[in-house]
């Protein structure tokens, strides 16, 4: 994996083995504070925004950012994938495939071998494209209300 600052590893097989890998990385569990994450340049995240809003989650981005910390949410939530600009599929100890979240995405096939649908907003998304009703696929309803409604 190139050193990007946005990342999540999704699979429905999660376990911290995968972490092995990411060493120079700090694991941050469920009880941190945004502030308190300054502290680290690389960070993972482990299963830990399920409970929190689509809001919470683009603040959290938003500050980890805007202070140049590169970090890796990793998750069993296909709807996360829309946070982050490159995904990697991971399925028992393995890497299926990796690449710009969009790209790994049009593998509907392979996700859905693993257990994986696909986030809402691009399922969504394919089903008006088929209709001709858009053009693109959006990953996050603002853009694919714009398109529709222009």
């Amino acid at each position: 994996m190139k050193e990007i600052t946005n990342v999540t590893i999704i699979s429905t097989n999660i376990n911290k083995n995968i972490l092995q890998i990411y060493k120079d990385y700090q694991l941050i569990d469920q009880s941190f504070k945004i502030e308190d994450l300054l502290q680290y340049k690389k960070i993972i995240f482990f299963n830990v925004f399920n409970e929190l809003s689509e809001d919470k989650i683009r603040e959290i981005y938003s500050y980890l950012d805007s202070h140049n910390i590169l970090y890796i949410n990793v998750t069993n939530n296909i709807e996360e994938v829309l946070f982050t600009d490159y995904l990697i599929v991971y399925d028992k100890e393995k890497i299926l495939i990796e690449g710009t979240t969009l790209e790994v995405l049009k593998n509907e096939k392979l996700l859905k071998r693993i257990g994986l649908s696909l986030p809402f907003m691009v399922e969504l998304s394919l089903y008006l494209k088929d209709y001709n009703l858009i053009d693109k696929i959006y990953l996050n309803n603002e853009s694919l209300v714009g398109a529709l409604w222009k």
